[in-house]
């Protein structure tokens, strides 16, 4: 069931982290988590989700990792924010990097997060029609 909002997978390996933006994303985006990134991989091939918002570091792969694993799965693939601890570490050269279209460095206002989730998730449901 569509509620018009975009709908938005959160990929963290900190539980803790992952109920936080589901209740900052949830009233105004339909949110689903996935605390593994392989497990996120199947959920977003079947989702037809707008915006993935992953962390970089997790174990077996990283945030970059995943969103080019995506790209070998998906076309389009849904549009990509990465929260990173260690922004520096994220290269435009590394793969995947191409497929981000925002890096957020952690700590991060929550406001701004939500402003970027909502804008990009709009760009998403204009792409898929909705």
């Amino acid at each position: 069931m569509s509620t018009g909002q975009p709908r938005v997978l959160v990929v963290d390996d900190d539980p803790g982290v992952l109920e936080s933006l589901k209740l900052l994303l949830s009233d105004d985006c339909e949110v689903t988590v996935s605390d593994a990134p392989w497990t996120a991989l199947d959920l977003a091939v079947k989702g037809n989700f707008d915006v993935i918002v992953t962390d970089y570091k997790m174990p077996h792969m990283t945030g970059a990792e995943f969103a080019a694993a995506l790209k070998t799965k998906l076309n389009p693939t849904p549009y990509c924010v990465l929260l990173t601890g260690t922004p520096n570490e994220v290269k435009p050269t590394m793969p995947g990097a191409s497929e981000l279209v925002m890096v957020l460095a952690k700590p991060f206002e929550p406001e701004r997060l939500l402003r970027v989730v909502l804008q990009v998730g709009r760009l998403g449901m204009n792409r898929r029609g909705k």
